[in-house]
């Protein structure tokens, strides 16, 4: 366990995200950006915002978020060697627990065509839509759940920066403002070099600004579940027909 890492744990317990600048090589993200890019040139390159979703193939979905590839391994398995940072896995580890496990991937493509994306949280990982349904907000006193944001682009201004609004765990988890203002008094602009990972805090709210550069920007996106969290109606399995290629993706299977 780092320095690094326990900082990490630290700063997620206490403003609720953390950032690691270069988590992933430039080889790395060029690998899994070029798998994304391939899967996203055989759908046809369509428009990547819709409201309703739209479902252009199987595990696929065009949302509000994006053109977003569900259980990212059975889309990208190839990718498993390069996917995560030891650093990254081992500051969840200690927020969550030594036996903490992967959740849930995704890799998400965006064009032009998405508008601001309001103010949200992850409460409850893959279960989240029946807590935003619901209207459900309860209150912790230890965290349950890490999500991690792996940029394949650079996060500019331009290109739709990530806001976050800094909390503490124990923090009550109600929207403090209008999930639909981009503005939030106290909200933080992240803006960072391809191959950065930020760490959110699951009941932190964070938005993204509309993405007004050309070309595309792609992400990928996972849950890291601590063992006591309560459990979900289902579990990403995709990555384990590539088990054997990686011993750390390996361990949170």
């Amino acid at each position: 366990m780092t320095a690094r890492a326990l900082q990490a744990a630290a700063e997620l317990r206490e403003r609720g995200y953390a950032v690691f600048e270069g988590a992933r090589s430039p080889d790395d993200v060029r690998r899994i950006r070029d798998s994304l890019a391939t899967r996203y040139a055989a759908l046809g390159s369509p428009r990547t915002f819709a409201r309703p979703p739209l479902e252009p193939g199987p595990d696929v979905e065009i949302s509000a978020v994006g053109l977003v590839f569900h259980q990212l391994g059975k889309h990208c398995g190839e990718v498993a060697a390069c996917l995560l940072d030891p650093e990254v896995v081992a500051s969840a580890r200690a927020l969550l627990g030594d036996d903490m496990h992967l959740e849930y991937t995704a890799g998400i493509v965006n064009d032009g065509s998405r508008p601001f994306f309001r103010w949200h949280m992850h409460v409850g990982g893959v279960d989240n839509e029946v807590y935003r349904k619901q209207q459900l907000f309860p209150s912790f006193t230890r965290s349950e759940r890490v999500t991690m944001l792996l940029y394949l682009d650079d996060l500019t201004r331009e290109s739709g920066e990530l806001l976050v609004f800094p909390r503490r765990v124990e923090d009550p988890t109600r929207p403090p403002f209008d999930p639909a203002k981009e503005h939030w008094h106290g909200q933080v602009a992240l803006a960072c070099r391809s191959g950065t990972a930020v760490l959110l805090e699951q009941n932190t709210w964070h938005a993204a600004r509309p993405k007004e550069s050309s070309g595309l920007r792609m992400f990928v996106a996972c849950y890291f579940t601590a063992s006591y969290a309560q459990r979900t109606s289902w579990r990403d399995h995709s990555w384990r027909p590539f088990a054997h290629d990686s011993a750390l993706l390996r361990s949170l299977l």
